[in-house]
This record gives C-alpha cells, structure tokens and sequence, in this order.
C-alpha cells in the first residue's frame, strides 16, 4: 500500500473535520455515521492522532475544528462523494443533512 503524500493526507483530514461537522448537522451521531467516518478515515488512512484528537472533541463536546475549504475545493467531486455516503449511509436522510450537503455545493463552487 503506497503512503499517502503530504497534499494528499491533508486533504484527507479536511474531508474527515467535513465529515463530522455533516454528521453533527442534525442534532445527533448515530453509530452508523460514526462507523462510515472511521471506515473512511482507514481508508484514507489518516493518522490516528488526527483521528483521536477530532473524535475526542466529539466526546467532551467541544466544538470541532472547522474544515479548511481551500483545501476542499481541490477536489470537489471526492468531498462530495464522501459526503453522499456519509449522508445516505445510516439510511435516513434528515433535512439538516439536505441542506448541510446543499451548503457544501455551494462552498465548493458546484452548481446543482
């Protein structure tokens, strides 16, 4: 398995903070959300420092890092990807979670 470059690691971690801020947009965390975001961070293969300190945010209930758009707008189709499946995966789309991605369209610069 090849390492991850810089550009690509940190690209990687952005998607992660994304992801989380999607899963936290409709008042709740369901393990299912839980279980795509780490799955996609594996695959990702973010470090597990960066991982630890994101979740623990989560845990205690502060507020999480925001995600840094720049970097995002790079490769708007993957953010957008991962973001469906985060959004579809735990089989209830909630309307927070609509206008969540509807936000992120439009941060990227994608036109529906």
């Amino acid at each position: 398995m090849a390492t991850p470059s810089n550009t690509d690691s940190h690209f990687h971690i952005e998607v992660i903070k994304l992801l989380l801020q999607v899963a936290t947009s409709d008042g709740r965390v369901t393990r299912e959300e839980i279980d795509q975001i780490i799955d996609t961070a594996r695959g990702f293969s973010v470090p597990l420092s960066e991982l630890a300190a994101l979740t623990h945010c989560l845990q205690e209930g502060k507020p999480l890092p925001p995600p840094n758009v720049g970097v995002l707008r790079e490769h708007p189709n993957a953010v957008l990807e991962a973001v469906h499946a985060l959004v579809t995966g735990d089989g209830q789309v909630h309307e927070a979670e609509i206008e969540m991605t509807r936000q992120i369209r439009e941060m990227l610069g994608i036109t529906p």
